[in-house]
């Protein structure tokens, strides 16, 4: 599923490179792009209404946010760890940050740092708790999920935001059009993922992460600070979740703080379908928001097609099975051809 950095730094050298484990693994974002063509198709024969221009670009936008969101989830995933709270995590820094986008009108364009900075605090709670706390990161953000959300629940005071209480500018930001053609909302998803695959692919930190995922008793013993790495990677997923928060709620028509609810499903679903693997140190963003693009796809055809909400929860979790199971079959056959290729090398 999605190019990716492989599991141990050694393989691209060790492994036979024709095997079709190896090869697979290094070319999970075709074969999410075969996917996504495949899912098209099916549902271009079974809806009329799926190929029109506007279907389309509803498929687009829905899938930019959760592209930011799993490019966020992704991050984590590579270092072995999770967080679960981030559809939480959103609704706070959705809610917080455009309640006070219209209490404060006059300070404009600048408040949208507020719901980022939101996040961003909810990320290093998570990942100090997680990081130097040594807790199972499940537990932990499972914990944070109910948290956040009570927290925005109490703040709300069973009020809302609704849509004349907002400025131009804050919907401006994500249906305007910066570019002619193009939507600013595209714009700052495709400049999300850049700048994240840059990060993990050319930086020491980013090398870190996937060595960390790959393989953290060893990288402790090498002497990176995995603790600070952990927290790093959810500093920045919660800012990336917080960014998401306002641009979710930009697009609404309403702020509530049930906002999101469920969306982590989605988030970890495009992560995996997208090749990230959840035994961490492997994939990369492309791949997840690739992954997004896929069950968004999935779910708008689904739709389309009339199936019931029920149905379209069993495929979800359907796919998120069949891509973990896929994943650990095919690192399963890796592991195997280093470990047959190392004791070669040993008896030579």
């Amino acid at each position: 599923m999605s190019g990716a950095a492989l599991p141990d730094s050694r393989m691209t050298v060790e492994a036979p490179g024709r095997h079709w484990s190896v090869i697979i693994l290094r070319n999970r974002v075709i074969g999410v792009l075969i996917f996504e063509v495949i899912i098209a198709v099916v549902f271009v024969f079974s809806s009329k209404q799926f190929l029109t221009i506007s279907n389309l670009n509803t498929i687009f936008l829905n899938a930019c946010i959760l592209s930011i969101l799993a490019c966020a989830e992704g991050v984590v995933i590579i270092t072995r760890n999770y967080d679960v709270s981030v559809a939480s995590t959103l609704a706070l820094a959705a809610f917080v940050g455009f309640d006070l986008i219209k209490k404060y009108p006059e300070v404009g364009p600048v408040l949208v740092l507020v719901p980022i900075l939101i996040g961003l605090v909810c990320g290093l709670i998570n990942g100090a708790i997680v990081g130097y706390g040594k807790v199972s990161s499940i537990f932990v953000t499972l914990a944070t999920l109910s948290v956040y959300r009570g927290i925005v629940t109490v703040y709300a005071q069973g009020h809302q935001i609704e849509p004349k209480d907002i400025g131009d500018w804050v919907r401006n930001t994500v249906t305007g059009s910066v570019l002619p053609g193009i939507s600013n909302l595209a714009l700052i998803t495709l400049a999300v993922i850049v700048v994240v695959s840059v990060l993990l692919r050319y930086t020491r930190i980013g090398r870190q992460i996937y060595a960390i995922g790959s393989n953290p008793s060893a990288s402790t013993f090498y002497g990176l600070k995995v603790s600070r790495v952990v927290l790093g990677a959810y500093a920045l997923c919660g800012a990336l979740t917080g960014l998401s928060g306002f641009l979710f709620a930009a697009r609404s028509s309403y702020v509530v703080p049930w906002f999101a609810q469920g969306l982590e499903l989605q988030v970890i679903g495009s992560v995996v379908v997208g090749g990230i693997s959840v035994l961490g140190g492997s994939g990369n963003v492309v791949g997840a928001a690739l992954g997004a693009m896929v069950l968004t796809t999935m779910d708008n055809g689904l739709i389309l097609v009339g199936t019931s909400e029920v149905i379209r929860q069993l495929l979800y979790g359907a796919a998120i099975v069949g891509a973990c199971t896929f994943d650990a079959i095919v690192l399963q056959q890796v592991s195997g051809l280093l470990k047959s290729r190392r004791r070669r090398g040993t008896r030579r």
